[in-house]
């Protein structure tokens, strides 16, 4: 049964681009930099294609990426597209994992019931089976999940817990040895904004 109450009615709605890549971290600025130019499109399309303003090899991977970047940040409005290009480092890196939270609610609950849970547990690292017994448990509750083929699930799973990695909260992908995260200010405003004041406890694990 898929959970109307939290906007969820397609089982896409739940794994949102997770498949496309996980934070896409130097992609992301080029492409909200250019987004907040306003362009017309055909000017758009000659930064993507064939200027290759994300210098990638092939006009497919491009594409790929810019669509996803698109999906993440575009909805969230153009000042918040303006904090990630002026934000600092450590501050652009937790509202891309906002924007991948928000996009994808799959990412947001693997924190909540299993980052969060082994933390509260007391274990140094998170579990190499993490992933695979969430997406157990999960299935039950959005049985679509299911299918999915058993590579696209293992996928996901990469780029979650690459994602974890490179917003500071695992140490590697095969130690996963768990640390802390405060939330800066400016994050903590945003998702007041934004109004998902509930993923504070959740991206700080102390739910």
């Amino acid at each position: 049964m898929i959970d109307a109450s939290r906007g969820i009615h397609d089982i896409r709605d739940y794994v949102g681009d997770l498949i496309g890549g996980s934070l896409l971290i130097a992609e992301t600025r080029i492409i909200a930099e250019s987004l907040l130019k306003q362009l017309p499109e055909d000017e758009w399309r000659n930064l993507v294609i064939d200027q290759n303003i994300l210098q990638k090899k092939s006009v497919k991977t491009s594409s790929r990426y810019v669509r996803v970047i698109r999906t993440r940040i575009e909805g969230l409005g153009q000042d918040f597209m303006s904090a990630l290009v002026t934000s600092t480092d450590r501050a652009y890196i937790q509202l891309l994992l906002v924007a991948v939270m928000i996009n994808s609610p799959i990412v947001e609950d693997f924190m909540r019931l299993s980052l969060a849970e082994a933390k509260r547990t007391y274990k140094p690292n998170l579990p190499s089976t993490a992933w695979q017994d969430f997406y157990e448990i999960q299935s039950l509750k959005y049985p679509d999940l299911n299918n999915y083929s058993e590579s696209t699930i293992k996928k996901l799973g990469t780029n979650v817990i690459k994602i974890l990695v490179l917003s500071g909260y695992l140490s590697d992908a095969r130690k996963r040895e768990m640390y802390p995260v405060y939330l800066m200010p400016e994050v903590k405003e945003w998702l007041l904004r934004l109004d998902r004041a509930d993923l504070i406890e959740v991206m700080e694990c102390t739910v």
